[in-house]
């Protein structure tokens, strides 16, 4: 068997100290990178509190907006039917009105007309009554 070098041992003792060395390093790097996550963590936490109070703050805002809009709309709606109910009987009543109006035109045409041939039979009659009586005196002079 042959011997080990006396070069080795100490060669891997400083070795392994440097390991040791760098692993405590990256043990000390990752201390300090966890608490600084932690710390920031913690910011973006109290970021997040207050980007969620003012979304609720909106949501509420929002929310009574469009409860205002409902009841606009339905207070907007009430008042367009009875807008249109008013307006259905204000139609009825005008087209009974026109009813009666077109019924009294009929009727006064008709009396109208009726009149008119009674004064034309009466002229009818009277012209006839005239010829009668300028006949009358012819006759009894001849």
């Amino acid at each position: 068997m042959e011997s080990i070098p006396a070069w080795v041992a100490p060669t891997v003792a400083i070795s392994l100290v440097i390991i040791a060395a760098s692993m405590l390093t990256v043990g000390a790097v990752a201390l300090v990178i966890g608490f600084g996550l932690r710390k920031r963590t913690r910011e973006v936490s109290t970021q997040l509190s207050a980007l969620t109070a003012d979304a609720k703050v909106v949501a509420a805002r929002l929310r009574h907006e469009i409860d205002g809009f409902a009841d606009i709309s339905t207070e907007a709606r009430v008042k367009l039917k009875g807008a249109m109910s008013a307006v259905e009987t204000r139609l009825q009543d005008l087209d009974a009105l026109a009813e009666v109006v077109q019924e009294e035109v009929q009727e006064t045409a008709l009396s109208a007309a009726s009149l008119l041939r009674t004064v034309r039979r009466s002229g009818k009659v009277l012209s006839a009554a005239r010829r009668a009586v300028r006949r009358r005196p012819s006759e009894g002079t001849g």
